[in-house]
């Protein structure tokens, strides 16, 4: 088993793909305290259960934050629930979704206010993104 491709955001933060029951105990097993799910439940067939890998992860000690983002619809609002989430959470973390794609606009958008538009695609493009939609609206005055 291996996990899913983790994209480095930050020092502290990760994100990916849809985690599995298995992957979740390998991320506690090398340390990571809190999960950031950001798939809404059912987007498609066979998704595991948000409340089940809620459980198992609460239940080897991880914390887990549910903020449901649907895709291609990543709102500012967003992005500031989601630079909420970072300044309370466990370190080091990992944010998932169905390709990790919302993650890193939802980072993006947590640190608008922080961090220049060129700076942030800057860093998503070193963590492998290639978003040149969103890259347009990050940098946009």
């Amino acid at each position: 088993m291996s996990l899913p491709t983790m994209r480095i955001l930050s020092d502290q933060l990760q994100a990916c793909g849809q985690l599995s029951a298995e992957d979740i105990r390998a991320l506690a097993a090398q340390g990571v305290k809190t999960l950031i799910c950001n798939r809404p439940d059912q987007e498609e067939e066979g998704q595991p259960d948000s409340h089940s890998l809620q459980a198992l992860a609460e239940s080897l000690g991880m914390q887990w934050y549910f903020l449901p983002v649907v895709s291609g619809q990543v709102k500012d609002e967003e992005g500031d629930a989601f630079a909420q989430i970072l300044k309370s959470m466990p370190t080091p973390a990992v944010a998932f979704c169905r390709t990790g794609a919302r993650c890193g606009c939802l980072w993006a958008l947590s640190q608008r206010h922080e961090r220049s538009g060129e700076e942030l695609v800057r860093a998503l493009q070193q963590a492998g993104y290639d978003m040149p939609d969103f890259f347009k609206r990050l940098t946009a005055v």
